[in-house]
């Protein structure tokens, strides 16, 4: 008798095996106890120099080094720990949600990003690239990177987060086609002694989360910890009823457990990072047909690497910048599968990569009126195993490995026309070994008719290669065949742009754009029935997004941001593309003890596979009371008003749309030691 196809292993966030994810914790959690004396609790904030802050920011993510921001050849939007902090943020995922144009959602196991009305169903951000002080964290396997639990860092350890709105390739390299997401991580000077945060989700789930700083003379040393326990929710999945599972729902089964750890040193320009990460997820909802409502179907994602910086000083006109590092990543998804005779087989899928990675970047200013960037990168994967098997009785149905050497070099230069307008122009070539040369050009031409103000025109093209599974993925027949002639993803995109202080405490931006993606990759069906990746589509997208911050004197602050957005696919509306979405918080002290904070999401209504989701909004609060200057209780609402949310559903199970979380009370307490 035929055995069901075996599930195919789709885009999936890696990483590493579990020693290194061990490893970091274990050197973590000794240095925070071995380190120097415990320092005593920060000063509270002081609102004048937060708005200073705001006004005067610098940031990174625009041209790898750091600028004003109304100076950057790229639109920016930032995100602060302060904010993250005020209103309760867990995840790097949840600070993203508050910058304009972004959305999230999920299938129940993973995460996705949505940007300017582009997230396909089954793509786990593949399109946007995400950096941790730099570090390029989009695997090797599977070019993903994942804002949620699967990410190796959370809120708590973000001093600035930032997102670079279009095109980015010119100085990155691949993924970086909608944007690039910044994590900028505390120092140890930044939150100096020891802090800790216990937190208990009813009615599902607790999270702990230790970090510890330190810093004198030329050394700063940063430890975070964090570990959370999910038991899921019951869900009601009536696409599922079967003789398994009569009734459609489904309970115990939604679970998910995470560990991550960072440790930073610095030593004068030297720096040293290793960050180790670890998740369990248990999956309810019937993947690549797996058995609906049978215990054990459920992935297991590791990501770890350690990196060695120098960030050298300005000699003369020169500065001097390198970085080298190694990953090592491991994604495992176990099935359940029905037998056919009332019983169930296992199925396992893994992927598993190492590479190393390094780069060389240098500055000079010996022109009058230029500042030339120039740096030179590559990456060497020397393990990328995708399997496939049953395991009683084992039979292998895809076993290869497939080792790839990538490199890149870019020079950017910003050249002042006047006192108030630059133009940066830049300029990189990538080899990516299986691939002709790609070549990713960027214009920018930034005007600052006042300090206060910056116009800015900025056209720029990048490219994303086809992951090694996209590639490479074949089950011997069974559901897949492998796509060895793909060609890399190419987006072209112009983007108009006013950033404008409207008083001292205000700041406005506006942005409108266009882009174009050619040779999109989908997954197809042969005419054998077979499925396959090919350069099947193109999608083309225009909008305004329009963002309003503001800093009070006494503390408050708010934000607020609308998108509108016009994506097709093909000549027809894209799928999980909202056209509109509006969003902002609130927050700040209702008096010397008690503070609280207000965030809200509308997202307007998505075309998809199965079935549409209307227009949804969701209401997050928190309060907060100082018990003294260095501890604090917080009582947090997420999905205040209870409301049933939906994401746009993918290939992987029958579901027509995802459900998303329901309300959720969270009571945190903080110390700081």
């Amino acid at each position: 008798m035929a055995r069901p196809a075996h599930p195919i292993a789709l885009p999936r966030p890696p990483a590493p095996p579990s020693p290194i994810a061990r490893t970091a914790l274990a050197a973590a959690a000794l240095l925070a106890l071995g380190g120097p004396a415990i320092a005593q609790a920060p000063p509270p904030a002081d609102p004048v120099a937060e708005l200073e802050q705001l006004l005067h920011a610098q940031v990174e993510g625009a041209s790898r080094f750091a600028q004003h921001v109304l100076d950057a050849p790229a639109l920016v939007s930032t995100l602060t720990h302060d904010t993250a902090e005020g209103l309760g943020h867990d995840t790097v995922g949840d600070m993203l949600e508050r910058l304009p144009g972004l959305y999230l959602g999920g299938s129940r196991s993973y995460s996705s990003v949505g940007f300017r009305g582009f997230s396909r169903p089954g793509d786990y951000n593949a399109r946007i690239l995400m950096t941790i002080d730099g570090y390029r964290v989009n695997d090797a396997l599977y070019d993903q990177a994942l804002p949620q639990h699967e990410f190796p860092v959370v809120a708590d350890w973000v001093k600035r987060l930032e997102f670079v709105n279009g095109p980015a390739s010119s100085v990155y390299g691949g993924n970086a086609l909608l944007g690039v997401a910044n994590v900028v991580t505390l120092d140890g000077a930044d939150a100096p002694g020891l802090t800790l945060r216990a937190q208990s989700e009813h009615p599902q789930a607790q999270r702990w989360t230790g970090q510890y700083g330190w810093s004198g003379g030329r050394d700063d040393l940063f430890v975070g910890l964090t570990h959370r326990d999910d038991r899921g929710e019951t869900l009601h999945l009536p696409e599922l009823q079967g003789p398994g599972l009569p009734d459609g729902r489904v309970a115990g089964l939604d679970g998910e457990r995470a560990s991550a750890a960072l440790l930073k040193w610095r030593h004068g320009p030297w720096r040293a990072t290793l960050v180790g990460q670890a998740r369990q997820k248990d999956v309810a909802t019937a993947d690549y047909g797996s058995a609906p409502g049978v215990p054990g179907t459920g992935y297991e994602d590791r990501y770890g690497y350690g990196e060695l910086a120098h960030d050298g000083a300005w000699q003369g006109d020169w500065r001097w910048q390198a970085r080298a590092s190694v990953t090592a990543t491991e994604f495992r998804g176990m099935y359940m599968l029905d037998d056919g005779e009332g019983g169930v087989y296992r199925n396992r899928d893994i992927g598993r990569s190492r590479w190393l990675g390094a780069e060389l970047r240098t500055q000079w200013r010996g022109w009058i009126n230029h500042t030339l960037s120039a740096g030179l990168e590559a990456r060497h994967v020397w393990q990328a195993i995708q399997r496939n098997e049953d395991l009683a009785p084992r039979t292998v149905y895809l076993d290869r490995n497939d080792p790839t050497t990538q490199a890149g070099v870019y020079a950017q230069d910003d050249v002042r026309l006047s006192e108030r307008t630059t133009l940066t122009a830049g300029l990189r070539l990538d080899q990516v070994q299986g691939f002709d040369a790609q070549v990713s050009p960027r214009l920018a031409l930034v005007h600052r008719p006042h300090p206060k103000d910056a116009m800015k025109l900025v056209f720029g093209e990048a490219f994303r290669a086809p992951n090694l599974s996209e590639r490479f993925y074949d089950d011997d027949g069974a559901s897949q065949v492998a796509s060895p002639g793909l060609q890399p993803e190419r987006i072209r995109s112009l983007e108009l742009g006013w950033e404008r202080s409207l008083d001292s405490v205000t700041r406005l931006t506006l942005a409108a754009y266009h882009y174009r993606i050619e040779r999109l990759i989908d997954l197809t069906t042969t005419g054998d029935g077979l499925l396959q990746y090919r350069n099947a589509s193109a999608a083309q997208g225009q909008g305004i997004d329009l963002d309003i911050e503001r800093r009070h004197i006494d503390g408050w602050q708010w934000r607020t941001s609308l998108s509108l957005n016009q994506l097709d696919a093909d000549g027809a509306p894209a799928v999980n593309a909202p056209h509109w979405l509006l969003k902002g918080h609130a927050l700040g002290p209702l008096d010397d003890r008690w503070s609280a904070g207000l965030q809200w999401i509308a997202t307007g209504p998505r075309a998809g596979l199965r079935a549409d989701v209307r227009a949804q909004w969701r209401a997050d609060a928190v309060l907060r009371h100082a018990l003294g200057p260095a501890h604090s209780l917080a009582l947090a609402v997420r999905n205040l008003t209870d409301a049933a949310r939906y994401d746009v559903a993918g290939g992987e199970n029958d579901l027509q749309r995802v459900p998303l979380e329901r309300r959720t009370v969270v009571l945190e307490w903080r110390g700081r030691f």
